[in-house]
């Protein structure tokens, strides 16, 4: 079996609800990449890259790996792993390299599992568990009452944790944070989400205002680039820490887990590295007692792709997921993941378990 084409289907979705963010940040819109890995035996693999820029992870994907991968073996996945990762002479360590080789990892992976008939999770050595326990990623900035009613509906629909994005100074965060608290009450799990917003003094005062609503995880207060600065305020607060969306590779978590930097690791399958990557990062957490809950803010193909890798690992814990009517969400899925019970079954399909419906697909590509 050989790999005849390599390409990329790139899209964007405009958003009715902004997403609202940290320092005043918000999102319009929400693009993705989909690389597509085509064979001569006629089992294609789909993946996705995430990256700021998608039309970049398309570029690098189909001008620097295409050529490298055309007429190989799909399933020499470390290699091609390698080749496009670690084999230069100048790395790419970090950033839309790791991204869009992290597209074709999962497409990949996607294709083996095709190839030998079962899903990927299997393929891995899973599964750990029948299934996983998803919180409700969304709670972007919008008045507290309306976050409330938002949050206590997805307790209704079953989910045991939501997830909220603050960092716009401390009063205004509290405000929020003390709705979401009485909206959900004390049972469910609240994980605060500061997108990178504040400093090492305002972190550390807002941190101290979370701990008194028993907060379940403070994400990404800092820069990612203050790995000392987590560090310390780990060692300060009682809030556990979470971060690791914006790294890169085992090597990065290595410097994050050396650091004694986070409480709950999080790797975006479609940036770290894909599958292959994302799978050791898991490994590299368990051997520090770090729980890994990956970051997940992305599309069906991403979904299907994290939740596999978590099959796989027992340092796993929470699946990200998002509630809303996201149109290339589980419309994606060969069979849609539904919540029951507060717990989601895994894809049981061979592969990933999704497919690129050319309706979906076509009415929000970008040519």
């Amino acid at each position: 079996m050989e790999i005849t084409d390599v390409r990329v289907e790139r899209i964007e979705v405009p958003l009715e609800r902004p997403l609202g963010v940290s320092r005043d940040r918000s999102l319009d819109a929400r693009g993705a990449a989909f690389v597509v890995v085509e064979t001569d035996a006629g089992i294609t693999g789909i993946g996705e890259g995430v990256g700021p820029e998608p039309y970049i992870v398309e570029r690098i994907v189909e001008e620097k790996y295409a050529p490298r991968l055309i007429g190989e073996d799909p399933l020499d996945i470390e290699r091609h792993w390698a080749a496009m990762v670690t084999d230069d002479v100048y790395k790419d360590r970090k950033g839309q390299g790791l991204s869009a080789a992290s597209g074709v990892d999962i497409a990949l992976w996607d294709l083996a599992g095709k190839h030998h008939g079962v899903p990927v999770y299997r393929l891995l050595g899973g599964p750990v568990d029948g299934d996983l326990k998803p919180y409700a990623s969304d709670l972007f900035w919008q008045d507290p009452e309306t976050m409330a009613d938002r949050a206590e509906s997805y307790v209704d629909r079953g989910f045991a944790g939501v997830k909220t994005h603050l960092g716009r100074g401390i009063d205004a965060d509290e405000k929020r944070v003390a709705a979401l608290r009485g909206a959900i009450g004390p049972d469910t799990a609240l994980m605060v989400d500061m997108n990178c917003g504040y400093d090492r003094p305002d972190a550390r005062r807002v941190g101290r205002m979370l701990e008194e609503y028993d907060v379940y995880w403070y994400e990404e207060p800092l820069s990612p680039y203050d790995v000392e600065g987590l560090a310390a305020l780990r060692e300060e607060l009682s809030v556990p820490i979470a971060a690791g969306e914006n790294e890169y590779t085992k090597w990065g978590f290595h410097d994050l887990f050396e650091a004694d930097a986070v409480d709950y690791a999080m790797p975006d399958v479609m940036r770290c590295g894909g599958i292959t990557e994302a799978k050791k990062v898991c490994a590299l957490a368990e051997t520090y007692g770090t729980v890994v809950t990956p970051h997940c803010f992305t599309t069906g193909v991403g979904l299907a792709a994290s939740m596999h890798v978590m099959a796989a690992s027992p340092a796993c814990e929470w699946l990200e997921f998002d509630p809303t009517d996201f149109p290339v969400y589980e419309a994606l899925f060969e069979t849609p993941p539904t919540l029951s019970d507060g717990r989601i079954a895994l894809p049981e399909e061979p592969g990933l378990g999704v497919a690129l419906d050319p309706d979906v697909i076509g009415e929000y590509r970008v040519d």
